[in-house]
């Protein structure tokens, strides 16, 4: 049976690979035993591209992916779960 240190080490791996960040941009918030293997919860702060494209300054978000493992350690769930707006960069933002 995988260790919990093992199990940190796939889903850091998994989120570096998929977002393609650097492992130090993670910070693992839960990492809990389920009914089918392991599950997840990791912060990650990203710039929103979506708001930069409409002419907004550089706005981060706080996003919070969950990833599900099971027994074997293979990743069989991976989602955004929730977002938030985080903060502006060091400019300040313009009124509309």
């Amino acid at each position: 049976m995988p260790g919990i240190h093992e199990v940190q080490e796939k889903v850091v791996e998994f989120l570096v690979t998929e977002l393609g960040k650097e492992r130090e941009e993670f910070r693992l918030i839960k990492l809990s035993r389920s009914e089918e293997g392991w599950e997840g919860r990791v912060e990650v702060t990203e710039q929103n591209k979506y708001l930069q494209k409409l002419g907004y300054p550089v706005i981060f978000d706080r996003n919070i992916y969950s990833i599900q493992l099971d027994e074997g350690l293979a990743v069989v769930g991976f989602a955004l779960s929730a977002s938030r707006e985080r903060s502006y960069a060091t400019e300040e933002r313009e009124e509309i």
